[in-house]
């Protein structure tokens, strides 16, 4: 059997559609008939900076919702015939940071889904069983593709990291994007009062329609006193950037009040999007105020399975501006390049 997919050759091509055989279900894993994939700048990050991708040729796309049509001889707990959706960490499951709760810093990582093994960006995509979990009934395969990055990374970032909590003040930086408008929609769901920044209007818009309460235009002028001019002059508990460049990051750590926490999401590497990253912090505000900054790597496989069950509660919704077919991959991730997507984009089958 044969099936159309997206592939990368080489670093630094452009994906191309190509024939490939349908992959083989190994003892462990399942076969999904894939029915939809998410669109983002993981993707678009792993395709450009070399030592992403273990070997080539390779098929990338992480955000994967599908219908399993076979199960390894090992597997029990998946049947034939579900929909389920994919965590992409590669984990050993027997570390300590994975039998704690903790499994993206597992000490045996064996890479990402799209990266190390073929991805989502095909008709058919082979993947661990234990990587995958069951969509209810009522949550559509493309809103469950979203669930399983683009809305389960806000979700662990407000509850985990930032701790948002009613009545809490909560800067989202990046606010509509393909993570950070769910970044607005989750922070309101957890309590708090949202200022959303971003540099486009449609942006800024999406994210007002999303619930903010307060909007930040970064093209007019310094991040810091924009927020501290909506919120009073005393800052925000929390703040939560997606874009992470220099510029936004030391925004943010002067946008906090007194004990505020400043999460970070991804990452944008200088060599794609011509941007630097590393930042500096007084560490004697840092000690006085008493200050915290956290990683926030990807969730758990428990946490996505939160996320959809969130989305079957109609108590956050997956916002999705274009879907495009497989061969239309690679203008999707033009458009990312440049800015010029509001929300997610995905690949429907």
């Amino acid at each position: 059997m044969t099936m159309r997919a997206m592939v990368l050759a080489a670093f630094g091509e452009p994906l191309r559609l190509t024939t490939v055989p349908v992959p083989k279900a190994g003892p462990g894993d399942v076969l999904l008939r894939v029915r939809a994939a998410g669109v983002g700048l993981t993707v678009v990050i792993m395709t450009a900076v070399p030592g992403r991708v273990t070997s080539f040729p390779r098929i990338p796309g992480h955000e994967v919702a599908g219908e399993v049509v076979e199960v390894g001889s090992d597997v029990t707990h998946v049947k034939v015939g579900e929909r389920v959706a994919c965590h992409f960490y590669l984990t050993c499951r027997v570390c300590r940071f994975c039998r704690s709760g903790r499994e993206t810093l597992c000490t045996a990582f064996r890479g990402y889904v799209g990266q190390a093994c073929d991805g989502g960006y095909a008709e058919y995509m082979a993947i661990p069983a234990a990587n995958v979990t069951p969509i209810p009934a009522t949550v559509s395969d493309l809103d469950a593709a979203i669930a399983t990055d683009a809305i389960a990374t806000p979700y662990h970032a407000c509850r985990e990291e930032a701790r948002v909590g009613p009545g809490d003040t909560v800067l989202i930086v990046g606010a509509g994007g393909g993570v950070g408008i769910h970044g607005v929609q989750m922070a309101k769901l957890c309590g708090a009062w949202v200022v959303a920044a971003d540099v486009t209007d449609d942006k800024l818009q999406a994210a007002r329609d999303c619930g903010a309460d307060a909007l930040v235009d970064a093209r007019r002028g310094d991040l810091t006193a924009q927020v501290r001019a909506v919120t009073g002059g005393r800052g925000v508990d929390a703040a939560i950037d997606f874009v992470a460049s220099r510029e936004t990051l030391e925004g943010c750590v002067g946008a906090l009040a007194r004990a505020g926490r400043l999460v970070i999401i991804g990452s944008r590497p200088k060599t794609v999007f011509g941007v630097e990253a590393s930042f500096t912090v007084d560490p004697g505000r840092m000690l006085y105020d008493m200050l915290e900054i956290h990683g926030s790597r990807y969730v758990t496989l428990t946490e996505i399975q939160q996320t959809l069950e969130l989305l079957r509660q109609r108590r956050i919704r997956a916002v999705v501006s274009r879907t495009f077919p497989l061969e239309g991959a690679e203008e999707a991730h033009a458009l990312l390049r440049n800015n010029a997507l509001v929300g997610r984009a995905a690949l429907l089958f």
